[in-house]
This record gives structure tokens, C-alpha cells and sequence, in this order.
């Protein structure tokens, strides 16, 4: 009866809308409020919703997937593996790329094929295709074939994930080809991503069905596939990342949205990430619990988190829970007696790489923390960097079921990691990474790859790709479902009476409340420990 209800209430609203468009809104034109909205502009905010709705601010997706890879730590639902179809990363993840992203993608490949613009249409076909297909790695079974007019379709129904992803696959060919058509319009400024440069969207096409393939590698045949790919050897390349690159300017605020919740000047008002120990401890080569890239500290850990802690401040804000030196954190799934103290001017926080936060020089900060003021915060979502092709291949490579020297592409996909590392340094004119420790650590690293059975070596491969993907646990999140590396940790066998969990790993995201709710056509609600995504056997 509730669902009903909620149903007749949103055709109401939906027709009350609808017939607002026609007659009344026409008495009046605003010329700061136009009526007609031009594929640039909906482009553009196209690329916002879907970008941010998959990003790590509290709103995206990878919001949730960083505390599930236990790159980070949070105080929240998340913890201990909670999740709820109300959670901020379920719901506006969902409305942003449904109503922000797929609706006016559609617009825009609608309306650009009609006016010849067919740049438009093509660019709009590719992210369109990456938006999905990451929704059906999370959500499995997802609206498609009705989705994005609500207009026609208020209550589209939900098509089999397996079904789509190739739908996903022919989209971006069309792509693909509407760039080399002649276009009326050249697109410019309006993307956000590559300005334009259909060149750089070609290329992220074929990459993104390199990917595509290789998440249902295990059960499909996609060799052949992957294989014609290769071959054409058309991928993006260096300096050639998608990615959503934030800016440093707070009024108007278009930093990046977990410098401003991490750096906010009210610390008790912000602060929703620190970083997970186990992380912290696999890179500084000390994990008991998953020893295996013990002995090599990872010379990125400066650039990747913040401690606000130093020699010449040690005093730590209230009763701590772990600490080690200057780092400061809390445990996954603790039920400590100092878990839950206020330590917000005190741990250790996300930093340059991550948010385009602070390089940590050993200095730390007063006892009031850090500020938004203390740092440029204009760190990138990268989703596709070049580094996560690369571990891409390798894993293909390694598996059988693609071309290419597996040892060679890790260690182009390790350089190209630390390179973005040092990118961001330069931004922000912090010192760069040596080539001399830059190679020393990958050289570490491959002589435990040489001395590796075959299964150890793929486990490699996923934890380097893991480490270098922190601020998007999302695709981390979808390699750990597909291969099960690296390992994550386990509060129950961590030696620690105060860490413990009950609840089961989460297969796959519950489906967002409201929709649920609203849409007469929606399923029931998703067991998320035991609703596994068809790729995932």
C-alpha cells in the first residue's frame, strides 16, 4: 500500500510538472534562467553527476568502496561493513548518475543527432557507457532500455546486468564512430575531461572495452577479443587519464569534494576519512596480518596521507586507538574503548595525492589541525589513470587471456603509478619522488614477483594496482570481487579482542531507497552479502 501510494504521488508530481511547461511558465522569460538548455551546458553537467556520483566524496559510490578495500577508515554506517539503501553513496550516487548524468546524456546524444552535432553524440555514448557500466558492477540489475526520460518512463523497469554490459560494448563503438563523423560543432571548453580532444575520447573508448572484457573475463571468452584490442594498440596513454580535475578556488568552491569535507575549518563539522592501519601498515612493509609485501616501504606514503602529528607536537588529542609515530587512526570494526574519542585535530588524514590535500613533510600542524587554507585541494578523481590500463594488461596477460609480456607491463604499470604521483607533486610544488627510489622500491617489488608461483604473482599484481588506485576504491572494489586480491582485512583474526565482525562482506550496493520506493517497476531490495553481479562466480 505504501508503495502505491508513493507511486500515485509521484505520477502526481511528474504531471503537475509536465503540465507546467506548456502556458504558465510561458507568461514570463527569465534571460538568467533560459528554457533552452544547450548540449555544452548539459554536457558539462553530465560529466559532474557521473564523475562525482562514482567519486569518493560522501555522495559517490567510491565513497563506501574506500572503507570496503580498507584504504580508509571512517566513522560511519560503513564501518563493519554496515550499509543501508539510505546511505548518502547509495542514494544521491544514484539519483547523480541517473537524473544528473543518464538523463542528460540522453538529451544531448537526442538532440546533438538531430542537429548533426555529432561530436556531441559520440562523447556523450562513452561516458554514458562507462557510467553503466560501473552501475551494473555495483547494482547488478539496473534500469537500461527505459532509463532516462522520464517523461516516457516514470517507472522504467530493471534489465539483467548481463544483458546490458554488451549493449555497453556496442555503444561505445557508435561512439567511436560518431567522432569521425563531420560534425556542425566542435567541442571545446564544455568538456571537462579531454576539452575536446576527440582523439584522447577514441582512445578512452578502447580502453574502457579493454576493461570491459577483461571484468567478465572469468566468465567469458574474451581472449579474442582482448587480443584484436591490443593490437590496435590505440589505449590512452601517458598524461592521457579520465579524470575530473578539481580546482583550487573556494568561492565559488570547486575543490575537490573530500578536501572539503577532510580540511574543513571546523574539524568537528568534516573529517569523514582517516586511513585504514591496514593500509597504512602494507605500505610501510609491517602487516602481521598479510605479510606479504613486508620488508619495502612505500616511498608514496607522504604523498598519500597527512600526518597531523610530529616530534614537535606528539601529544595526541584525547585516549588514542593505534598509533605509530606520528600516524594515527582508528580500526575497522573496533568496539575499543578509544574508538570513539574526538581526535580530529589529531589523525592522521587523507593527503596530497588523494584530495590535493597536504604533503606530509614531517612538520604536522598546530593543535588546532589542518584548514581548508593549508592546502590547494584541487586533487583529481582519476578513474582511468594510465597506470590502471596498464595493471589492466597485466592481469590480462597473466591470466592467459591477453598478449604481452605480464613482468614487463608491471613494471610500466608500477613507473606509470609513481609518475602520477609525481604530477601531483609538481602541481602542487611539493619535491618529487627520485628515479633512484622510485626504482629501488619497483625492483623490491619484482623480486618477490620472479620468486612468485603463478597465483602469487597475479596477487601482486592486484595489490600494486590497489595501492596505486587509492582515492578510488571503487575499481579496487570491483578487482578484489573478480580475482580476491589483495587480501582485505579481517577484524576476526587480527589478534585484537576489540575488532571483531559479524556481518558478511558486501557483494554488491542495495538499491537506492527512494527508488525503491517510487518506482512501481523496481525489484525487492537487494541481499547485499549474498547478490553477487553476474561477473562475479
Amino acid at each position: 500500500m505504501r508503495k502505491l501510494i508513493n507511486t500515485i504521488l509521484y505520477s502526481l508530481v511528474l504531471f503537475i510538472g509536465m503540465s507546467c511547461t506548456k502556458g504558465f511558465l510561458d507568461i514570463n522569460d527569465d534571460p538568467n534562467n533560459p528554457t533552452v538548455v544547450t548540449s555544452g551546458q548539459l554536457l558539462t553537467t553530465a560529466q559532474l553527476n557521473v564523475m562525482n556520483g562514482l567519486g569518493s566524496g560522501s555522495a559517490g559510490i567510491s565513497n563506501s568502496c574506500n572503507v570496503f578495500v580498507h584504504q580508509t577508515t571512517q566513522r560511519s554506517r560503513n564501518d563493519s561493513y554496515a550499509f543501508a539503501a539510505s546511505d548518502a553513496s547509495v542514494q544521491q550516487a544514484w539519483e547523480s548518475l541517473y537524473a544528473g548524468g543518464i538523463q542528460n546524456l540522453n538529451i544531448v546524444i537526442k538532440n546533438s543527432t538531430e542537429a548533426s552535432n555529432f561530436h556531441y553524440v559520440g562523447i556523450a555514448q562513452i561516458i554514458k557507457a562507462v557510467a553503466y557500466s560501473y552501475m551494473v558492477d555495483v547494482w547488478g540489475n539496473v534500469p537500461f532500455t527505459e532509463a532516462g526520460d522520464i517523461g516516457k518512463n516514470p517507472f522504467p523497469r530493471f534489465d539483467n546486468g548481463e544483458q546490458i554490459y554488451p549493449e555497453l560494448i556496442k555503444l561505445l563503438d557508435e561512439g567511436i564512430a560518431n567522432l569521425a563523423k563531420t560534425s556542425n560543432i566542435r567541442v571545446g571548453g564544455d568538456d571537462l575531461i579531454y576539452g575536446g580532444n576527440l582523439v584522447r575520447w577514441r582512445k578512452l573508448a578502447k580502453t574502457w572495452k579493454l576493461k570491459m572484457y577483461n571484468q567478465v573475463r572469468l566468465v567469458q571468452n574474451v581472449t579474442s577479443n582482448v587480443n584484436a584490442l591490443i593490437a590496435e594498440n590505440d589505449f590512452i596513454g601517458a598524461g592521457e587519464n579520465f579524470e575530473l580535475r578539481y580546482g583550487n578556488i573556494s568561492v565559488p568552491e570547486n575543490r575537490n569534494p573530500v578536501f572539503r569535507s577532510d580540511y574543513n575549518a571546523d574539524p568537528n563539522n568534516g573529517r569523514l576519512n582517516y586511513i585504514s592501519v591496514y593500509f597504512h601498515e602494507v605500505l610501510l612493509g609491517q602487516n602481521q596480518q598479510y605479510p606479504i609485501m613486508n620488508g619495502i616501504t612505500d616511498p608514496r606514503i607522504p604523498y598519500y596521507y597527512f600526518n597531523q602529528l610530529s616530534t614537535a607536537r606528539p601529544n595526541a588529542q584525547n585516549p588514542v586507538e593505534y598509533r605509530n609515530g606520528s600516524f594515527l587512526s582508528i580500526y575497522f570494526a573496533s568496539q575499543g574503548p578509544n574508538q570513539g574519542f574526538d581526535q580530529s585535530s589529531s589523525l592522521t588524514i587523507v593527503g596530497q595525492y588523494f584530495c590535493g590535500g597536504r604533503f606530509d613533510d614531517g612538520n604536522g600542524v598546530t593543535a588546532a589541525g589542518v584548514t581548508g587554507s593549508s592546502a590547494r585541494g584541487d586533487g583529481a578523481l582519476r578513474v582511468m589513470p594510465f597506470h590502471s590500463l596498464l595493471f589492466t594488461r597485466a592481469e590480462l596477460a597473466q591470466a592467459g587471456a591477453g598478449q604481452g609480456d605480464t613482468r614487463v607491463l608491471f613494471r610500466e604499470a608500477m613507473l606509470a603509478s609513481f609518475a602520477e604521483v609525481n604530477r601531483a607533486a609538481a602541481t602542487a610544488g611539493s619535491p618529487a619522488i627520485s628515479n633512484t627510489v622510485i626504482n629501488t622500491y619497483i625492483e623490491a617489488v619484482l623480486a618477490k614477483y620472479d620468486a612468485a608461483s603463478t597465483q602469487g604473482k597475479l596477487e601482486l599484481i592486484m595489490i600494486q594496482k590497489w595501492i596505486a588506485n587509492f582515492g578510488f576504491g571503487l575499481e579496487s572494489y570491483n578487482d578484489y570481487r573478480r580475482t580476491g586480491f589483495p587480501l582485505m582485512f579481517d577484524p576476526n583474526t587480527d589478534n585484537i579482542a576489540f575488532t571483531n565482525n559479524n556481518r558478511g562482506y558486501p557483494l554488491s550496493f542495495p538499491y537506492a531507497q527512494n527508488e525503491l520506493n517510487l518506482n512501481a517497476n523496481a525489484p525487492t531490495q537487494r541481499v547485499v552479502v549474498q547478490d553477487r553481479v553476474f561477473w562475479d562466480r
